[in-house]
């Protein structure tokens, strides 16, 4: 197989017809992470391809012993899920958005759902955190009314999530993203317990929730290391929006 800029590898067939798409990457929290890893493993959904690039970073995930791509994509009956486990550089994220759309829209999905946190600076002391969502389509903003998500209305956004949003919009994609208060820095647990609340009603599927919040304290352990990489990610990103700034003043 010819290596290029994005490769994005079918392992099975994927049968499924208008599937919904989950999408869950390093960001604000981890709180896509923690989501849709939770769900690909309550659900026992099937690996079915991985996205790789010559422009990834050398990392490997082991699983149970078994050597494992950093970006992996499952299935189980219409339901799709693509999942990170490498924070993205900033350099790849138009290439990966545009490759990883363009793949998605041959699937005639129903809808992209995006999982990710809002940084909230007084998150320590908010109990329950609050989900709002932004919506692509008028059909997407039907469902988020429909599950009771209350849209965002104003303000800047960037991001590996963004990228997402902005190529779903422009090849016209159903698509909601999801916004779970949330810390910034530290993996939050209870706010992908309240995104994955949401992402049930959405799916009309049955998510078990009650071992994500029984296990949040050791969620948060295991997912430190990712959390490191993505906060320099986010650094990396920052800087090069500064320089940006600096060129054109």
């Amino acid at each position: 197989m010819t290596r290029t800029e994005i490769d994005i590898v079918q392992l099975k067939k994927i049968d499924a017809k208008a599937p919904s798409i989950l999408v869950g990457l390093p960001d604000v929290g981890l709180v896509g992470a923690i989501a849709v890893s939770y769900c690909i493993d309550k659900l026992g959904m099937e690996e079915v391809g991985y996205i790789d690039s010559v422009k990834f970073p050398p990392l490997l995930i082991i699983k149970e012993s078994v050597v494992k791509n950093a970006v992996r994509i499952y299935g189980k009956d219409n339901l799709i899920a693509i999942i990170s486990d490498l924070p993205f550089p900033p350099f790849i994220m138009n290439y990966f958005f545009k490759n990883l759309v363009s793949w998605i829209k041959t699937l005639n999905p129903r809808v992209v759902i995006g999982i990710t946190g809002l940084a909230t600076h007084d998150r320590i002391q908010i109990s329950k955190p609050e989900v709002a969502g932004i919506a692509t389509t008028m059909d997407a903003r039907e469902i988020l009314d429909q599950a009771g998500v209350r849209l965002l209305s104003n303000g800047i956004f960037t991001g590996v999530y963004a990228g997402l949003i902005k190529e779903c919009s422009i090849q016209n994609i159903p698509s909601i993203t999801l916004f779970a208060e949330s810390y910034l820095n530290f993996p939050d647990p209870a706010a992908s317990l309240e995104a994955l609340a949401i992402t049930s009603k959405i799916l009309k599927v049955s998510i078990d929730l009650k071992q994500l919040e029984e296990e949040a304290e050791r969620i948060k352990i295991n997912m430190r290391e990712l959390m490191l990489l993505t906060q320099q990610a986010f650094e990396r990103t920052q800087k090069l929006e500064r320089t940006s700034q600096a060129m054109y003043r």
